[in-house]
Formats: C-alpha cells, structure tokens, sequence
C-alpha cells in the first residue's frame, strides 16, 4: 500500500504540472493577442440602416464608416495600408470618418503626414468622403485639416451638405466637431428651407444626441475608447457616463451607431474588440 501511494503522488505532480503548463500557455497567448495581435487584425462588418421614408433613389447606398485611429500611438503605416484596402474593396458611395485621427501628446513627422494623405488620397467614394474633428485632434488641429483636406475629404464642423444620388431628391448630411471644443449651432447645421427626406449626422461623442433640438434619422460617431468586450460583463469596462458603448443603438427615431475604432488612444490593448469598419446600406423595402 505505502509503495502505491508513492507511485501515486508523482503521478499527482505530474498531472498539476501539466495543469499549470496549459494554463500558462494559454494566460501568455492572452496576453500576446490582446497587447500585440488585436491591433492589427482590422474587420469590416456590414449593418443593413431600413427606413421606411428613405427616398426610392437612396435604396442600396453604401457608406463606410471608421473613426479613432489614433495614429503613433497603436496604428501604424501596416495597418492603415490595410485599411484603406479593406475600405476601398467595399466599393462605398460614401465615406465617413468621425475623428481621432491623431493622438494627444504626439507630434507626426513630417514623413507621417505625407503618408497619411498619400493613404488616405487613395480612399474612393463614388459620391464624396466627410469628416469631422475629434477632441484629440484640437491639439493638432492645423495638421489634421492638413491631412484630411489634402485626402479630398469635406471636413463638416457645425455644417451640412446635400447628397443626391440616382435622382433629384437629396438626403441631408451634416457633422459636429466634438463636444469639448465646439459649441452646436443647429441653425448652420440643419437645412431647413427645404423638406429633407433623411438626415444623417457625423458626431465624434455618441452623448450628443441628448443635446439636439432636430434629431438625425441616423447618428454615426465614435470616441468610447473601449477596448475589451467581455460578454455579460461588459459593463465592468464601459466609459464612466457612457450609455453607448459600441455597434447600434435606437432612441425613439434615431439609429445610433458607436464604432469601436481603429486604434486605442490610452493603453495600448485590445480584447474581444478588435479594429473595425463599418458598412452600411441604407434601404426603404416599399
């Protein structure tokens, strides 16, 4: 018997040493993907935006939409290369960017900034492509409009711009610079001298919406900064006042849509949330 229960016991041994080996494993693989593979797997998920009163000439529109690059900080030259790509391949009338483009406390290059309107002048709408400012991009905000101009992208700050597609009917499209540095002037941003059938606003914080007068028909924005989903738990991690925290949302008869950005402005980590662009197609099903 004394002779068994020695067998035993490295046995035992041996069985927990492999436990903790696994579990090691597994805890270092963790810790690799979400400090250093999560930045660099960029996806692109399409949402179907159905509105019943969409004019009939808007049925089938695609816009891409990305925001919060933050770039210097965990984007760099690999993954805005895929990027544009990935956006480019969806071949969008539209689009979109709801800013971040830079980080605070990081002054490009001048080889940065070549690069990036190099990049980003290779983006292709069929219509147009709209941007706004986010908070972080104030700092820089001369090389930001820079950069984005340069890339033929609208930059709407507290503006609006008509859009006419497969017709003469229009929707409307406006933007506001972020929250922190901008005051809402809902007299420039709504055309109100005539009937618009849909309106869509480029915001950088999704909060705004509990600011307006006039609601869009469709609110795109970004700047939650969450980096880890955990099902069921994802509370543990969302913004401190942050009622929106990624994907969509309805508030009575406005769609909310929260991108989870590109790049991560604080920590440089990511899990369950990887890099993503969004495509819509907007639809009217009469």
């Amino acid at each position: 018997m004394e002779q068994e229960k020695k067998v035993e016991e490295p046995k035992k041994k041996s069985i927990l040493k492999i436990i903790l080996l696994i579990l090691g494993i597994i805890i270092i693989l963790l810790l690799c993907y979400m400090f250093i593979w999560s930045h660099k797997w960029i996806t692109l998920k399409e949402i179907p935006i159905i509105y019943e009163d969409l004019p009939s000439n808007f049925n089938g529109l695609k816009i891409i939409h990305f925001s919060d690059i933050h770039y210097g900080k965990t984007t760099n030259e690999a993954e805005i290369k895929q990027l544009v790509k990935k956006i480019n391949e969806a071949k969008p009338d539209i689009i979109v960017y709801t800013g971040d483009l830079l980080n605070n406390g990081i002054n490009l290059p001048e080889k940065s900034i070549d690069f990036l309107k190099e990049q980003f002048s290779k983006l292709t709408a069929n219509l147009k492509k709209y941007a706004i400012q986010g908070d972080n991009d104030y700092q820089n905000i001369e090389t930001y409009q820079n950069i984005m101009t340069n890339a033929g992208f609208q930059i709407l700050n507290n503006e609006q711009d008509l859009i006419f597609y497969k017709g003469s009917t229009p929707i409307q499209i406006a933007g506001i610079s972020s929250i922190q540095a901008e005051n809402i002037n809902e007299e420039k941003l709504w055309n109100t001298e005539e009937t618009i059938g849909y309106r869509i606003l480029l915001a950088h914080e999704p909060q705004i919406i509990d600011k307006l007068n006039t609601k869009p028909n469709l609110l795109l924005c970004g700047s939650t900064n969450k980096i880890i989903y955990i099902p069921y738990i994802e509370e543990l991690f969302k913004n401190e006042n942050a009622n929106y925290t990624r994907g969509k949302y309805q508030k009575e008869n406005t769609t909310i849509i929260v991108s989870p950005g590109i790049g991560t402005e604080k920590y440089p980590i990511r899990f369950g949330n990887n890099p993503t662009i969004y495509l819509y197609r907007l639809y009217n099903f009469n």
